[in-house]
Formats: C-alpha cells, sequence, structure tokens
C-alpha cells in the first residue's frame, strides 16, 4: 500500500498541475488572424430639407456638399468629425548670438623623434630651395597655357610648404614641397 501511494505521489509530481506547469513553462498563444478589411463603399449623407443657418466665422475650412443617395440604398450612419483646430502662428524667432568661431581642428599626424623630425625638416627645406632654383630657370613667357597653369600651381604648392613649415607641421610641408618639385621638374623637362 505504501508503494502505491509513493508510485501516485511520485506521478503526481511529474506530471505537475497544468496551472503550475503554466506558472513555469511558457507556451506561445495563437492569435486569430484578423480578417482583411473589406473595403464597404459608404453612400454619401442626404442633405436636410430644412436650410441651416450659416456660420458668422467658419473655425474650419469649408466641407465638400455632399450628393444625393442613390435610391433604395439604405443610408449608413456617419460619425460626426471633430472640429479641427486652427494651428497657432510660429513665434518669431529670437535673434541668435553668433558662437565664437570654432578653433581649427589639431593636425592629427604621427607622432616623429626629435630626429626624425628634424631631418624631415632638411629634407622639406632642401626640396623647397630645389623647387625655387627650378622656377628660376623656367622662362614663362615660353610656356603653352597648360604649362602656365602648372607653373601657377607649382608656385601655390611652394607658398603653402612654406606656409606649413612656419606652422611646424613638417609632414604637411615636405608633402607639399614633394609636390611641387615633381611639377617644376616636368616643367624644366621641356
Amino acid at each position: 500500500m505504501r508503494l502505491a501511494l509513493l508510485l501516485l505521489a511520485a506521478c503526481l509530481s511529474l506530471g505537475g498541475c497544468a496551472t503550475i506547469k503554466g506558472w513555469f513553462v511558457s507556451t506561445p498563444k495563437e492569435v486569430p488572424a484578423e480578417p482583411a478589411a473589406l473595403a464597404i463603399p459608404v453612400p454619401p449623407i442626404e442633405a436636410p430639407d430644412e436650410p441651416t443657418p450659416a456660420p458668422a466665422a467658419p473655425a474650419s475650412p469649408p466641407r465638400a456638399v455632399p450628393s444625393a443617395p442613390e435610391p433604395g440604398r439604405p443610408r449608413a450612419p456617419v460619425a460626426p468629425r471633430p472640429a479641427s483646430a486652427t494651428p497657432a502662428p510660429p513665434a518669431p524667432a529670437a535673434p541668435r548670438a553668433t558662437p565664437d568661431p570654432a578653433p581649427p581642428p589639431p593636425v592629427l599626424s604621427p607622432v616623429l623623434s626629435a630626429v626624425d623630425e628634424q631631418k624631415l625638416r632638411a629634407d622639406t627645406q632642401s626640396r623647397i630651395d630645389g623647387v625655387a632654383q627650378r622656377l628660376r630657370q623656367i622662362d614663362p613667357t615660353k610656356l603653352a597655357s597648360a604649362e602656365q597653369e602648372n607653373l601657377q600651381t607649382v608656385q601655390s604648392f611652394l607658398d603653402k610648404a612654406r606656409e606649413a613649415l612656419q606652422a611646424q607641421d613638417v609632414q604637411r610641408a615636405f608633402i607639399l614641397a614633394d609636390k611641387a618639385y615633381l611639377l617644376a621638374d616636368e616643367l624644366t623637362k621641356r
């Protein structure tokens, strides 16, 4: 008898109560799909027999007057529309104080050791000197229009390279001086 009771208790504990089991196990419930909305034509509202007085000042834009319904069709009730509120006029914009111009962003470049920076500065200065020497060899009056544009570009690169060198932006100065040197070299070969 005890064995039967223990067996019954074990079966009940393993099976558990359905409500207790629902607390611990969530089963997805099926949601019935809603049928697609059917497009049912709504007949227009009949015009009233008595004339209505005209409003003094309309609060909303005038509505279209519905046409007469088709004979033999029952009239469907239509819910009244709420009166639309007119939006408030926008407030005049207050003059904004112009913020101080932001400082230029910092130059992002790899950090060079002092020795590398001195070597790059010397290379840059030698490129600038080489470009200046090549520009003295070029006679601008003998150049075609495309070559004159290249000469102006070389001079622009040279000026920007000098400015960058004074601003302690040695890497940018080297790049600009190198571009100017290459273009000046092309112009002197012709």
